[in-house]
C-alpha cells in the first residue's frame, strides 16, 4: 500500500531536485520562472504513479488517482507548506514541508554539472547533487533542467536518520508553456480541512 510517508518522501525529493535548479538563479522553491502543464511520471521505491501536473513560479500542483479516487498535492514553496486534497472527500490535508525539502532551496546548496541531455526532445543540464538536511536526512542523485529552469527528469534517494532508503524517479513528457488557472494553487474554500490522522486508514500509516 502507498502510504504516506512514501508520498512525503516523494515530495522531499521532487522539492529537493526543484531547490538545485534555483541555486543560482532563484532563492525559493519551485521558481521555475515559467507557467506550465505536463504528463508527470513518478516512481516511488518501484511503484509508479502518472499524473498531470501543473506549475507557476513558486507553486505546483500534481493530479492523480489514490485507489481509484482523484487526488492533487500542492506545493507552495513561498509558505514552506502543501496540501492533499482529496475531492471524493471533499477534504484536505495540509502539512508542513519536511526539514530536506527547506534545507534543499538554500542558495547555499552545491550542485556539480555533468553534462548536457536531451529529455523528451528539450535539451536539458543534468546536475549531481549530494545534501544533508539538519535532521540528518541525506539527499542525493541526478537531475535534470531545461534551459527554462523547469525540472524535466530526476533519479535519486533521501535516506532518513533511521536508514530507511526511499528511491525516486520522475520525468516529464508533454510541456506545454501556458497560463495555468490560479485556483490551482489552494485547496478549494468549501472543502473542510481535516487533521492528517483522518485519512490514515486511506493513505496507509509510516512505517516503523
Amino acid at each position: 500500500m502507498r502510504t504516506t510517508f512514501h508520498r512525503l518522501c516523494g515530495l522531499a525529493i521532487l522539492a529537493w531536485a526543484l531547490g538545485a535548479a534555483g541555486v543560482s538563479r532563484a532563492e525559493s522553491l519551485l521558481d521555475a520562472p515559467v507557467s506550465y502543464s505536463a504528463t508527470r511520471t513518478t516512481t516511488v521505491n518501484g511503484r509508479t504513479y502518472v499524473g498531470t501536473v501543473h506549475h507557476i513560479a513558486g507553486k505546483e500542483q500534481q493530479e492523480e488517482h489514490l485507489f481509484g479516487m482523484a487526488d492533487a498535492f500542492i506545493l507552495d514553496g513561498n509558505q514552506d507548506e502543501g496540501w492533499l486534497v482529496v475531492p471524493a472527500l471533499r477534504s484536505f490535508v495540509a502539512f508542513p514541508f519536511p526539514p530536506m525539502m527547506i534545507v534543499l532551496v538554500s542558495p547555499a546548496l552545491k550542485k556539480t554539472r555533468v553534462g548536457d541531455d536531451i529529455v523528451d526532445g528539450i535539451a536539458t543540464t543534468k546536475y549531481a547533487i549530494h545534501t544533508t538536511a539538519h535532521d540528518g536526512t541525506v539527499a542525493d542523485g541526478f537531475a535534470w533542467f531545461s534551459r527554462h529552469g523547469v525540472l524535466m527528469k530526476l533519479q535519486g534517494s533521501v535516506t532518513a536518520p533511521q536508514g530507511h532508503r526511499t528511491t525516486v524517479a520522475m520525468e516529464l513528457r508533454g510541456v506545454k508553456e501556458t497560463p495555468q488557472d490560479a485556483a490551482l494553487f489552494v485547496p478549494p474554500r468549501d472543502f473542510t480541512q481535516l487533521p492528517a490522522e483522518a485519512l490514515q486508514p486511506l493513505l496507509g500509516t509510516p512505517p516503523e
